[in-house]
């Protein structure tokens, strides 16, 4: 079962991003800059009669997912990562870009009103920050961005993989892009902003009067004061780039190792789950839709695993379709060579957060954390 699914790593602790926590004197101890619950409570249902809220909730059996929050008290935040992937949001499964019909072009916008994504653990706003690298240049996904409303909490999953002593505010939320971040504290949390537009939204929230008139901020009599705010210093911290990222990229360059490859292609049922369940997976196809004078062109999600995504046209209609990849090795090999190789190349940010959901979601029991341990005990 998947609810009952526990990571066990006994002598090697994954630290591709080191953005896990034990709570700090920082978290427990409260701050003058912080929510108590009852104003935090206030503030999801000022939120809730705004805007479209999504947030992680169990389902009827138990499950956590993000879907769209109806009431409060379904509102989770804790320990537990959810399932799926705030990418669902950022980047649509499948998305209509434009219509055109005849000489007329039209883009769809992908969003209209304002999304509050409440609850972005710190696993999933290292993914989040990825993925804003990644499209930087891409209308669409930009588009949701400027709607979107990321709201990040300190909570981290119960296995505890990552140590963390640091004040964060100073090490890492810096490298990181939300617009309003919850440090978790015995009373409430402590509140940072890492935009104007969380900051507008903490200055509309109290100017509505949710917030005791006592806990109003600024001398001008304006806005929820009590928070930090954060000046986004770029992904990569002052200290350079991550170690444990750099050591497993050299592993896989330059100390291959064909039996780990052979051994999960064997395993492996090419289903694409973790593709899918990856919240920094972003590879997509375009298809297009066409009926009488009008069609659409379409992006939606795709995945390595799939015996479409390497294949190319013959060399003549009757020749079969080319492939790219025709055994399983070859398609698991691809997908950890672009997480821990490519991406890292390409960014300089690790391509793996390391929330353990591929793990979850895999039918073969394969784990991403014994994995890597196999790659970094390779030799030349």
């Amino acid at each position: 079962m998947l609810s009952d699914y526990r990571l066990q790593i006994t002598d090697y602790r994954l630290r591709i991003t080191d953005y896990g926590f034990l709570q700090s004197a920082i978290c427990n101890q409260q701050s003058n800059k912080s929510m108590n619950k009852n104003d935090f409570q206030r503030f999801v249902e000022y939120l809730m009669s705004k805007n479209q809220v999504i947030a992680p909730q169990h389902d009827v059996e138990g499950y956590l997912h993000l879907k769209e929050l109806k009431e409060t008290k379904d509102l989770y935040l804790g320990t537990e990562l959810p399932l799926d992937s705030w990418k669902w949001y950022l980047l649509p499964p499948d998305l209509k870009m434009f219509e055109y019909q005849k000489n007329d072009f039209n883009p769809i916008p992908p969003i209209k009103d304002k999304l509050i994504l409440l609850g972005v653990s710190i696993l999933d706003l290292q993914a989040i920050t990825l993925l804003n690298q990644v499209f930087e240049k891409d209308w669409y996904y930009q588009e949701i961005k400027k709607k979107a409303i990321v709201i990040g909490t300190s909570f981290v999953p119960e296995e505890n993989f990552y140590k963390f002593f640091e004040k964060f505010e100073e090490n890492k939320l810096e490298h990181l892009q939300f617009d309003i971040f919850l440090a978790v504290q015995k009373k409430g949390y402590q509140i940072f902003t890492g935009s104007e537009d969380g900051q507008r939204l903490l200055d509309k929230f109290s100017a509505k009067g949710a917030v005791p008139a006592g806990r109003q901020g600024s001398a001008s009599g304006g806005g929820f004061a009590d928070y930090q705010h954060i000046e986004y210093a770029g992904p990569i911290r002052e200290e350079g780039l991550d170690p444990q990222m750099v050591a497993i990229k050299d592993a896989m360059q330059n100390r291959h190792n064909q039996k780990i490859w052979d051994d999960l292609g064997k395993r492996c049922m090419q289903c694409g789950k973790c593709t899918i369940a990856c919240p920094v997976c972003f590879c997509f196809r375009m298809y297009d839709q066409s009926g009488l004078g009008l069609g659409s062109r379409n992006r939606c999600w795709d995945s390595c695993f799939y015996n479409e995504f390497t294949q190319v046209a013959g060399p003549v209609p009757e020749a079969p379709k080319h492939r790219f990849f025709n055994t399983t090795a070859q398609k698991i090999y691809f997908w950890y060579e672009h997480h821990f190789v490519r991406t890292p190349q390409s960014f300089s940010l690790p391509g793996c957060v390391g929330c353990g959901r591929c793990s979850r979601t895999c039918p073969a029991d394969i784990d991403i954390f014994t994995t890597i341990k196999e790659i970094l005990k390779s030799k030349k």
